[in-house]
């Protein structure tokens, strides 16, 4: 029976978008501060027992009982990431799937490491990391770490972790191919009710409901409205939207009621306003 295992996943977020120049670096730019963070909880590299290179990132299994530390990683990683982009170009912002599942030594594509990469990779994961760089952190984020459900209920079924509780995970629905499952979500500086707020439909913000062209001029105070005046052009009658060409148009203008303003765009000629004083 292959045993269950802590996998961890990570990628450079935005790395498409490095300069040429910097894109043989991606690898190492992950690399370096993620086995920084590891030792710092503990782990080495020869505590993993698979490794996986993924073009800008890769994904790592450990034994199960490394899970815990594969979570307060991140806190370490936060800091790391935080004074690194200070005073280093390019800046490094990872994001991190962690899942626990029963996985076989031997490579090959099992159903837990296929789940981590549809974690990692899901686009509603994506969306909401854009959202937050976009209307909350900025450029302070540093990691957006997602975590799989069962990885999630072992981990804090039992308060293991040290740093990083669960109370800064906020619930997400991933659906990518054939995983749909609700995972958890942390992302560096941002509120889980902030993340919960977070339209992750992709549909627009509905706008406010106008007011229907047929309710209006009846409020209080209406004034009735005439032009008048020789306007080139031509003219555009009635209910039913008749249309005829006419170069020479007399139009009349008469305001009835009170009239606190005009707003125009162009205006040229003589302008009185004035409203009777008893």
């Amino acid at each position: 029976m292959p045993e269950h295992r802590a996998l961890l996943a990570v990628d450079m977020i935005e790395s498409g978008g490095s300069r040429p120049e910097h894109l043989g670096q991606v690898p190492d730019l992950v690399r370096e501060p993620v086995h920084a963070a590891l030792r710092a909880v503990g782990l080495n590299r020869d505590s993993a027992q698979d490794e996986q290179f993924t073009g800008d990132g890769f994904l790592r299994a450990y034994p199960s009982e490394f899970l815990p530390a594969l979570i307060d990683m991140v806190s370490v990683l936060d800091e790391l990431l935080a004074t690194r982009n200070r005073s280093t170009k390019p800046e490094v912002r990872l994001r991190i799937a962690v899942h626990l599942g029963p996985l076989p030594l031997e490579r090959g594509f099992h159903r837990p490491n296929i789940d981590l990469n549809r974690l990692l990779g899901a686009e509603v994961f994506k969306r909401v990391i854009r959202h937050c760089r976009e209307h909350i952190t900025n450029d302070a984020l540093t990691t957006a770490l997602i975590v799989s459900n069962s990885a999630y209920k072992t981990v804090f079924g039992g308060d293991y972790t040290q740093v990083l509780r669960r109370g800064e995970f906020a619930s997400l629905p991933i659906v990518h191919n054939e995983f749909n499952e609700d995972a958890w979500v942390r992302i560096t500086g941002v509120h889980p009710t902030q993340l919960e707020n977070i339209p992750i439909d992709g549909e627009p913000t509905p706008e406010a409901p106008q007011t229907p062209i047929s309710g209006l001029g009846h409020a209080p105070g209406e004034r009735s409205i005439s032009n008048q005046g020789t306007v080139d052009g031509n003219l555009v009658t009635g209910d039913g939207n008749s249309f005829t060409p006419n170069p020479t148009t007399n139009v009349s203008n008469y305001v009835g009621g009170r009239n606190a303003g005009v707003q125009a765009g162009t205006f040229n000629g003589r302008f009185n306003q004035g409203e009777d004083r008893r």
